[in-house]
């Protein structure tokens, strides 16, 4: 069954509109991007057109060349400023920024991605108030399937160890045996041992149906724009949709639960700050 990050994505939206004009909170989140990039334009634009619609507040900052420390400094006045709940710095950033230092330079309790090592730390040791939004996305994926699964094999495919911590903590909450491989560890056997198969390489086709296990949950963050156009993710969806239990298109797949996972935080900071 195709696993719909569209129709996941506009019931928390809802839940997050509704609970918005309960209250008192009118959240505002920041949002700061670097460079032109074409794709970072058009998801920030969609961020702020849904945040418009469920009434939170943004403020863009476009900076075209900037260093590292000219940066920091820049998180460093928002961090100051009272009227600003959340602050998101749109990845990736120009190779000449160090994105890990831009990210630690983030206060904390404005973090809305969740990707400080602070709150990295926090949310691993059960300590957090919110889950980071990639991780927050997947596990709303994988709880809308209604699959039980405790016990069962869950194998990552990716690049990034920072997002490895958090994910495999989540994933362990839920019973999940985990096993983390790198792309350049393919082929590996442990793909078709994959209950649970996670992918984000960001590279069109590298999962393949012969190398998925039958009725399995494949949850594909990857997100590839082909030259005719076409826009597809890290699996060849076409030929392994059959064989899954369980699969997120692209679009329409883990993209659409980020940006809500993005507004559920932006409307916790700003709870935790009213």
């Amino acid at each position: 069954m195709i696993l719909s990050g569209t129709a996941l994505a506009d019931e928390m939206l809802a839940l997050v509109k509704n609970t918005i004009d309960a209250s008192s909170v009118h959240p505002r989140l920041a949002v700061v991007q670097v460079g032109d990039d074409a794709a970072s334009t058009l998801y920030i634009e969609r961020k702020k057109k849904i945040a418009a619609e469920i009434g939170i507040e943004t403020e863009f900052f476009s900076i075209d060349h900037t260093t590292t420390k000219e940066l920091v400094e820049r998180i460093y006045e928002l961090n100051t400023r009272p009227d600003i709940d959340a602050i998101l710095v749109q990845i990736p950033l120009p190779k000449n920024i160090d994105t890990d230092a831009v990210i630690a330079a983030i206060d904390p309790a404005k973090d809305v991605d969740g990707f400080h090592p602070r709150n990295i730390g926090a949310y691993t040791t059960g300590q957090a108030v919110h889950t980071p939004v990639l991780v927050q996305s997947i596990e709303w994926l994988l709880k809308k399937t209604s699959v039980p699964l405790s016990g069962k094999h869950a194998v990552v495919l990716g690049k990034s160890d920072v997002f490895l911590q958090p994910l495999t903590f989540m994933l362990s909450l839920h019973g999940l045996n985990v096993t983390w491989i790198k792309p350049q560890d393919l082929p590996s056997p442990e793909i078709m041992r994959a209950d649970v198969l996670i992918v984000a390489v960001g590279a069109p086709h590298t999962i393949t149906e012969d190398m998925i296990k039958p009725d399995s949950i494949i949850i594909d963050i990857g997100i590839n724009r082909l030259e005719n156009g076409k826009v597809v993710g890290d699996v060849d969806f076409d030929r392994t949709h059959s064989k899954a239990a369980w699969i997120t298109p692209t679009p329409g797949g883990v993209g659409p639960v980020t940006i809500a996972a993005l507004m559920w935080n932006t409307l916790r900071l700003a709870l935790d700050r009213s």
